[in-house]
């Protein structure tokens, strides 16, 4: 009886030292699609594969399909206007869990070119 007792005060004890795990519980949450505007505008930019408008304030916006013709606007600012889409990102490692990320994005369907050149937002 002595020892059921003992070992049951060991087990609640281990089990109030035990930490809740690490990391991120938002980002589990579904990402609403609906958090760009339907209309960008601030400075074009190309890494890769990828544009990206960095508006005047700093924000980044990512751009989805239909970038082809978007390489002549590189460092222009320009105005875009599209449809609010999610991106999806295979971010799984080897030999381990499934996992993908998701990020908003607008789905390019009309640019504007506002001016030829853009500076960038100091950060």
């Amino acid at each position: 009886m002595r020892s059921i007792l003992l070992l049951s005060l060991i087990l609640l004890v281990l089990a109030l030292a035990i930490q809740a795990q690490e990391g991120d519980p938002g980002a589990d949450v579904w990402i609403s699609v609906n958090t760009y505007p339907p209309t960008i505008s601030g400075c074009l930019v190309q890494w890769g594969f990828y544009y990206y408008v960095i508006a005047k304030d700093g924000r980044v916006y990512n751009l989805s399909r239909c970038t082809r013709g978007l390489g002549r606007y590189v460092r222009h600012e320009v105005e875009l206007t599209g449809v609010p889409t999610l991106i999806t990102f295979d971010t799984t490692v080897i030999h381990a869990a499934s996992t993908v990320q998701e990020l908003p994005a607008l789905e390019v369907k009309g640019v504007k070119e506002l001016s030829e050149s853009c500076s960038l937002p100091d950060r």
